[in-house]
């Protein structure tokens, strides 16, 4: 059972990530109010050219401003998977952060979704461990209904095919088994990652918005992996069409 101490919900945490961001300057760092979290070289490559000077947030975590509006975090450089999100996710909103999205690859689990589509998860199956220490089990985990509107509507004028569906999170990645495959590919769930449930429950539980947009990085059956696909566009063409879906998120009323 997962937290192990069964009354952690209502307890206070020995230090917050405000503390941490804050230590060693005065003050806390100025960050945009929208917050992008790549987890691919190729991304960060297209990305850091067109931005400003980064801004540091926690010791080498570092932002990148692409607008006045939105600001863009290279997690892969520290990391992938649920602990590191999550810390990375809680620096941002400590810094100002109103909402956390996740861009990146992930397995899809279903074999009749185009490779160039750009997946956006509704709902998430929870297999790591970083969620439940935020939100309990029996409280659903999702992202931010209007921000997964708005940016499915950038991405589809942007010339991408859309799909939605739930994703699966799980941080073992050497025991995603046969039977699991079979029976969430059987259930409809689209993508598999390993980080999405901890972004989303650090964002519910801050009270920020949240929302993962997927590529396609392999497809994943009960009979094979498929790690190569051939893709004309990806999470570098996906970019732009995401940015201008988080600034008019956080333009509207």
């Amino acid at each position: 059972m997962i937290p192990n101490y069964e009354d952690k919900y209502g307890a206070d945490a020995v230090f917050s990530p405000t503390e941490v961001v804050g230590m060693g300057r005065e003050g806390l760092p100025e960050v945009p109010p929208a917050v992008i979290l790549g987890y691919q070289p190729k991304l960060t490559a297209y990305v850091e050219p067109r931005a400003d000077s980064p801004v540091d947030i926690v010791r080498s975590q570092q932002l990148y401003p692409v607008s006045e509006t939105v600001g863009y975090v290279p997690v892969h450089e520290w990391g992938t998977g649920a602990p590191i999100s999550a810390m990375v996710t809680e620096n941002c909103i400590a810094a100002g952060a109103e909402a956390v999205l996740l861009l990146g690859g992930a397995a899809g689990l279903q074999t009749d979704i185009p490779p160039d589509a750009a997946i956006l998860p509704t709902g998430v199956i929870r297999d790591e461990g970083v969620s439940y220490h935020y939100i309990p089990e029996e409280v659903a985990v999702t992202p931010t209904a209007s921000l997964v509107d708005g940016l499915d509507d950038a991405l589809s004028d942007g010339g991408f095919d859309t799909f939605r569906g739930r994703t699966w999170t799980t941080s073992a990645f050497y025991r995603e088994t046969v039977p699991e495959i079979s029976a969430y590919g059987d259930d409809g769930v689209v993508t598999l990652d390993m980080e999405s449930a901890a972004i989303w429950a650090v964002c519910q539980y801050r009270g920020v918005d949240t929302a993962t947009v997927h590529e396609l990085g392999g497809v994943l059956t009960p009979e094979e992996w498929q790690p190569e696909l051939q893709q004309d566009q990806g999470v570098t063409e996906m970019f732009d069409p995401v940015v201008a879906g988080l600034e008019n998120h956080l333009a509207d009323p």
